[in-house]
């Protein structure tokens, strides 16, 4: 009885060792442990409340694997959301609070990718704009500015960080070419103009300019890498600026104008329903109903970073490419390399919130709808899986295209997807003809991942679907040989 013990024991370990070898680097989370060094100033800037007289440190948390040796890991900033507001004024203001760089949905992804390998970073700005402003050339020209300090900030970041590289003997063990600049919400906006945002005549149209002359005068606030301005302080002068791609979760630009050939490639997610920023093109307004600006979304912008080519890096792959159209009467597709609509989704879906600090819980049930940790952590699920693939082909292997099958699993009766509707159990099943089936994934209609089943190995698999609430359904079947099919199903209790 023992030996067989210890034989078991042994197969377990080795069988361990196979799952740990097929995780790939970057693609899966092949560490267990994430190291956290928190409050590290990573530059200074002049602020906007104390009428840009101080200097204020600007702070990061930096999130690593612990146990790895790598020195040449990629890093992704990670930048919050919050209106561009201390949490303490948009409580004042609205009841809600927004937790800056503890953010719930900007810590989960941080971990998940220093446990992919990657070096994350969760990284606070600047804040302050005249929101309560009667005027709306004030407010306007405010906001404009805001979002510009803090795209200066995060680029301040980027030479921090090869400032380290070249002076400090790249202590956290990154390459310098290989950067992601990201964000939730008011952190989206400030990837995006990071990476768009770099011609003196799209800050000099007329949307963005008064009497007085252009919002955003680089004699005072600086240059677009942060350099100049009596309203800035030059941090790392004589370090590239340059990053590599950027990732805008419920983001828009100033103006699709801004999009122009060569910038970086956009991976872009927004729920469709959301109507402090819109999918589309449309008025954003304080939480007063007062309107600040138009801007554009990724419904809108995205289109342009596709047809400029600047998500051709991406191209061609294999990889999952979102759910499908669900009204095709807007400007709604997924047929845009790097566009992911969360569809009947509104503010954040991949978010949730600190309850015991915001005391206007109506206001933020009707931002984001159902937000809890559970369902935030399934639409986390969803951008990881999505977002993994292409980053490695961007950062890590420009050949990679996903698995080597190509083809959807063909004739629809080698594929069979029953009972439909189910009410408690659902099978798939593909002919003995067909390779065995390799996983299968289920999401709602917003595209939120409500399950996954990996290693299945086997023709046929049972799914149980009690737990699961009655509505349309999508499920992906991808086969040993990477084919794949998806399916619409319906939940009946």
């Amino acid at each position: 009885m023992k030996k067989f013990l210890q034989t078991m024991f042994l197969v377990a370990l080795l069988m361990g060792a196979v799952t740990t070898q097929a995780q790939v680097r970057y693609l899966n989370e092949v560490f267990t442990d994430v190291q956290v060094d928190t409050g590290i100033t990573y530059g200074q800037n002049y602020e906007f409340f104390s009428g840009f007289a101080t200097l204020k440190p600007l702070v990061m948390d930096v999130y690593r694997p612990v146990g790895d040796t790598a020195t040449n890991r990629p890093v992704i900033f990670l930048s919050h959301n919050g209106s561009f507001l201390p949490e303490a004024l948009t409580h004042a203001l609205i009841g809600l609070c927004f937790s800056g760089r503890t953010d719930s949905s900007t810590v989960e992804m941080c971990k998940r990718f220093a446990r992919r390998g990657y070096v994350a970073v969760s990284f606070d700005y600047r804040l302050g704009w005249s929101a309560t402003s009667s005027d709306q050339i004030t407010r306007t020209k405010t906001i404009i500015q805001a979002v510009y300090r803090a795209m200066q900030d995060a680029k301040t970041l980027v030479r921090y960080f090869k400032n380290d590289y070249a002076n400090n003997s790249n202590s956290y063990g990154i390459d310098t070419g290989k950067i992601v600049i990201g964000g939730t919400n008011s952190g989206a906006y400030v990837a995006l103009a990071a990476s768009s945002l770099n011609d003196p005549s799209e800050v000099n149209s007329i949307k963005f300019v008064d009497v007085n002359g252009p919002f955003i005068k680089q004699d005072t606030l600086g240059d677009f890498d942060g350099f100049g301005g009596f309203q800035n302080h030059d941090n790392y002068p004589g370090i590239s600026s340059r990053f590599q791609c950027v990732l805008s979760l419920g983001g828009a630009v100033g103006d699709t104008s801004w999009i122009q050939p060569g910038e970086t490639p956009i991976l872009a997610f927004h729920g469709v329903n959301e109507s402090s920023t819109k999918y589309n093109t449309g008025i954003v307004n304080t939480s007063t109903g007062q309107p600040v600006i138009e801007v554009s979304g990724p419904g809108d912008f995205m289109p342009y970073v596709d047809a400029k080519g600047n998500n051709d890096v991406f191209k061609p792959n294999n990889f999952d490419q979102g759910p499908p159209n669900q009204n095709s009467l807007l400007q709604q597709t997924t047929s845009i390399e790097g566009l992911y609509p969360f569809y009947g989704r509104k503010f954040e879906p991949w978010n949730w919130y600190d309850t015991t600090c915001y005391n206007n819980s109506a206001a933020m049930l009707n931002l984001n709808p159902g937000s809890s940790i559970t369902s935030g952590n399934k639409y986390v699920d969803t951008i990881m899986g999505y977002v993994s693939p292409r980053l490695y082909k961007l950062l890590i292997n420009s050949a990679y295209v996903g698995p080597t099958g190509i083809n959807e699993i063909g004739a629809n009766a080698a594929l069979q997807v029953y009972p439909n509707p189910a009410s408690s159990e659902l099978n798939v099943s593909v002919s003995s003809n067909q390779y065995p089936i390799s996983n299968i994934r289920m999401y709602d209609v917003t595209g939120r991942m409500t399950k996954e089943i990996t290693g299945v190995n086997a023709n046929t698999k049972s799914i149980d679907v009690t737990g699961m609430t009655t509505g349309i359904y999508l499920i992906t079947i991808k086969l040993t040989d990477g084919a794949t099919a998806t399916r619409k199903v319906a939940i009946e209790k």
